[in-house]
């Protein structure tokens, strides 16, 4: 077991810090390469020679980085977002110190030569039953990515141990000092990441957990004329809604009535018309979320949301009224949203849309594969010619204006940008790029005043399916 359990848990930390990482930035190579790297040095690195791990090393460093990564874990309540170079950091510091720690303990129990088959069948067996139990048996058993929490836990516990049972290499006195304060340690670690645990189920309705992530509804104030509930995909919010009668049809979040969106469907040229039925649009929409859009259709309009994960739309329905009590004909779609638009276009043509709305973010994660300009073509192949398409850009960690100022030009279309500043009452702050060539709708006076500056000179930022640079976007 000292050799099988360090070989599981390293490889347990390996894929749900990974697991946490792609969920909080973005499923790219970078966050898969950098992670699987750190934790095969520390093979090198503990295997090469038994004198470079050291516990008075590597145990101060395990307790600096673990704990910097608890804080990190717990930061959605603190008042300030941390930096992304920040968070990959103490992500791929608490990888590498974890590690360290189990491959070294490990090592440090190596048998004599002739048994060193054994070790290493062990040792390969241990990472076989951690990527078995991350991939196969957490997802059935927790409705959150707790393997991260259990097995910085397990870590932690695996080295005080190591250290209070190995009676050569540390004097009685200091022994009892690490095993005492090791102790200390993990006490204080346990209830850390208990309450973060705790703080996440708890206070929500409703928690699943399914292969694109880990969904959280959040009721508040229950009973009074401020009754809401959002839905976190992650620590992000994906969505809310006023639950009081009065209020329950008002899209709020990011798609009120100032946002870009907002305007794409409420300003279209035809809506101008006197008659119901010339005055309806088709939408197709990219992400569901709770389905606040949906408040915005009228008679005769087609809504058609594009959802990847199902269990988006259960909750949807479920816990919030947005697509139940829309005025619109409501369509939800079960698939990626744009290989189910390419299907469609192979086999039932154009969808020929007055407006796409682009919004599938996943946590944090960027969806890179939908702001290319092969995606951009398959939009403007389901769009009118004087359709738009409506990007929600709204980001902490990176800027991706100038990748859809690119979309626009691959798409020889003007983009407009529209920064709405929230202005509290349930709304939240947001920035969507319009694409089009409508110049009806460009000339349209709201728009016009609603239109912002961009930020900054347009940078040579273009994304294909052969390439994309997440660092060139990243705000630093």
């Amino acid at each position: 077991m000292s050799w099988l359990l360090p070989a599981a848990c390293g490889s347990i930390v390996l894929l749900a810090v990974t697991n946490q990482m792609c969920q909080d930035v973005a499923v790219i190579p970078f966050l898969w390469i950098a992670p699987l790297s750190l934790y095969l040095i520390t093979f090198i690195v503990c295997f090469e020679r038994v004198a470079w791990y050291r516990r008075r090393i590597w145990f101060p460093f395990l307790a600096l980085s673990v704990g910097l990564l608890v804080y990190l874990l717990r930061r959605d309540y603190a008042d300030t977002e941390l930096s992304l170079v920040y968070q990959i950091v103490v992500y791929c510091a608490a990888l590498f110190g974890c590690c360290m720690v189990c491959h070294g303990e490990m090592v440090r129990r190596r048998p004599a030569a002739s048994d060193l088959t054994t070790f290493y069948v062990y040792i390969a067996l241990g990472g076989a039953l951690g990527g078995v139990f991350v991939n196969l048996i957490a997802p059935l058993v927790f409705d959150g990515f707790w393997e991260l929490h259990g097995s910085l836990v397990s870590v932690c516990v695996f080295a005080v141990a190591g250290a209070a049972l190995d009676r050569n290499a540390l004097h009685v006195v200091l022994r009892r000092m690490v095993v005492t304060v090791g102790c200390g340690g993990i006490v204080i670690l346990m209830w850390c990441l208990g309450t973060h645990i705790a703080e996440q189920r708890d206070s929500s309705i409703f928690n699943t957990r399914s292969f694109f992530g880990v969904l959280h509804v959040y009721e508040y104030d229950k009973g009074t004329h401020q009754h809401a509930r959002s839905l976190y995909h992650g620590r992000i919010r994906h969505g809310k809604q006023w639950l009081h009668t009065a209020e329950m049809l008002r899209p709020i979040s990011y798609f009120g009535p100032h946002s870009g969106v907002a305007l794409a469907l409420d300003h279209f040229p035809s809506r101008k018309h006197a008659e119901a039925e010339k005055s309806a649009i088709r939408v197709g929409a990219i992400g569901l979320g709770v389905g606040t859009i949906a408040a915005y259709g009228r008679p005769n309009d087609v809504f058609r949301f594009y959802e990847i994960n199902a269990d988006v739309e259960s909750v949807a329905r479920e816990y919030f009224h947005y697509l139940d009590n829309s005025n619109a004909d409501i369509d939800v779609v079960i698939g990626d949203g744009r290989h189910t638009m390419q299907r469609e276009l192979e086999t039932r043509g154009s969808q020929q849309y007055d407006v796409i709305v682009v919004d599938a973010f996943s946590g944090d994660a960027i969806p890179i594969h939908l702001l290319t300009q092969e995606a951009s073509d398959i939009y403007w192949q389901n769009l009118h010619p004087d359709g738009i398409l409506a990007l929600n850009i709204t980001n902490l960690h990176v800027d991706l204006s100038d990748v859809v100022r690119h979309m626009a030009i691959h798409a020889s279309k003007e983009a407009i940008y529209i920064e709405d500043k929230g202005r509290g009452d349930g709304y939240s702050s947001s920035d969507w790029v319009l694409v089009t060539s409508n110049q009806t709708f460009l000339s349209d006076h709201t728009v016009r005043s609603s239109q912002d500056d961009w930020d900054h000179e347009l940078k040579p930022i273009v994304w294909t399916d052969d390439f994309s640079n997440l660092f060139e976007v990243v705000k630093w």
